[in-house]
């Protein structure tokens, strides 16, 4: 079937990676459909709730596409080894690209995929519970795309997946679950599987929180 690109395809991992004044430079490959796609992303966290990212998606002669997004993380534990993280995503995209099918020569379109502008946007979630130096995590995102000559697409995908940290700022995910599209061709559901690699660092000095001050005494 005919289909416009994703704008992201690969997950994101646990959520609750970075904090204020960190930038995190990372990348992850999906198979959602044949072929796989996936592309780098960069990350800053204005604040511990609230990051900024920016990345790209490619599939190898299908799609090329850019993204600028915002993730909002609730993690009110997670200086402690034990706790929970929710996040939610939004954002918007643009490239070029998409698939076109036809079985029959009277539907034929010449062009490329380079030659098929296309938008879109997604938004998402994710739960997860991190374990000192692993974690597991549900993610959920759907998408909404149009391209040259496509039919608009609508995508979805749901997947449960473990991170581990292999050292202090370095992170490594994968998951696996389902995939699917819809347009007015009709629909497709795929296995869905990813894998990651997130590393992260200081850029800005976090302020640190002054000790509480003992009170006074006098002895005699």
């Amino acid at each position: 079937m005919s289909y416009g690109p994703p704008v992201r395809s690969p997950g994101y991992g646990a959520p609750g990676r970075i904090r204020q004044g960190q930038l995190e430079l990372g990348g992850a490959v999906a198979h959602p459909g044949r072929p796989g796609s996936g592309g780098p992303f960069i990350g800053y966290g204005v604040r511990d709730w609230a990051s900024v990212e920016v990345g790209a998606d490619f599939s190898f002669r299908q799609w090329a596409l850019g993204y600028l997004g915002g993730r909002f993380t609730y993690a009110p534990r997670r200086d402690r080894k034990l706790h929970g993280a929710l996040d939610g995503e939004v954002g918007v995209g643009g490239g070029v690209g998409g698939r076109f099918y036809c079985p029959d020569s009277w539907c034929a379109d010449t062009r490329g995929w380079t030659e098929r502008a296309a938008l879109g946007g997604y938004v998402g979630g994710g739960a997860g519970y991190h374990f000192s130096f692993f974690a597991l995590y549900a993610r959920g995102r759907l998408q909404a795309t149009a391209a040259e000559g496509l039919p608009s697409t609508l995508f979805g995908s749901l997947h449960g997946g473990i991170q581990f940290r292999i050292a202090r700022h370095v992170d490594i995910f994968a998951s696996g679950g389902l995939f699917g599209l819809h347009n007015r061709e009709g629909n497709e559901i795929d296995p869905y599987w990813d894998v990651g690699l997130s590393v992260y660092f200081d850029v800005v000095r976090r302020k640190q929180r002054p000790a509480a001050r003992l009170p006074f005494r006098m002895s005699f």
